[in-house]
């Protein structure tokens, strides 16, 4: 019995003197995109474009947030049925309009890859919204941009005035290829893009212009 108890002076002893070695070690979390997924509300510095929606920013690779813009090799169709990859014309846009310029990122999350998801503000705009009013993105994921893309489509600007858009999501789960395969498109019904009526835009159809 003496000697249990001696055991036992010790081991309380020893928890007291070293806790963390009595502590079972939980295996340390490795993910990617470490430096993302910090706890953020604003990212300054230099953007430098990657697609139509995305930029680097102090090495933090931002999605921005309330929009979808085309892929980098999505396809979109003019009224003279000629095929033209829109969204390097989109990335384009965006590089023009901000590349290499400062910017400031009011972040909100963080994607399943590890992306800030936000905001960012050029010299006092919301780039966000620029990119749906001029019609270079659709509002998408959130309604804060709602308002824009009504504009940009009653206006018949960027994607609203071509003869077909393919929406985004639709681009990024199926080719162009199987859209057309199994005639799922939607007919252009009136060339005139003041067209009223509202269609919110299916995962796998083509976008008409006019809206």
């Amino acid at each position: 019995m003496e000697i249990l108890a001696t055991f036992a002076v010790l081991a309380l002893a020893i928890f007291k003197l070293f806790p963390e070695a009595t502590r079972k070690r939980r295996p340390r979390r490795i993910t990617r995109g470490v430096h993302a997924r910090r706890a953020l509300d604003q990212i300054s510095g230099t953007a430098f474009i990657t697609d139509g929606d995305g930029l680097r920013v102090n090495g933090y690779i931002i999605r921005m947030t309330g929009l979808d813009a085309p892929e980098h090799d999505q396809l979109t169709q003019r009224w003279d049925r000629e095929w033209f990859n829109h969204g390097r014309r989109v990335k384009s846009a965006l590089i023009g309009k901000v590349g290499g310029k400062d910017v400031e990122v009011l972040t909100h999350d963080h994607d399943k890859h590890g992306r800030v998801i936000g905001t960012v503000f050029c010299d006092g705009e919301d780039v966000n919204k620029w990119l749906v009013l001029r019609g270079y993105a659709i509002a998408a994921y959130e309604i804060q941009y709602s308002t824009a893309e009504k504009w940009s489509r009653k206006k018949g600007l960027g994607m609203w005035g071509y003869a077909q858009t393919i929406d985004p999501r639709a681009w990024r789960h199926r080719t162009r290829r199987w859209i057309m395969s199994r005639k799922i498109h939607m007919r252009i019904k009136q060339k005139h893009p003041k067209v009223t009526g509202s269609i919110r835009i299916p995962r796998t159809a083509f976008v008409e212009n006019a809206i």
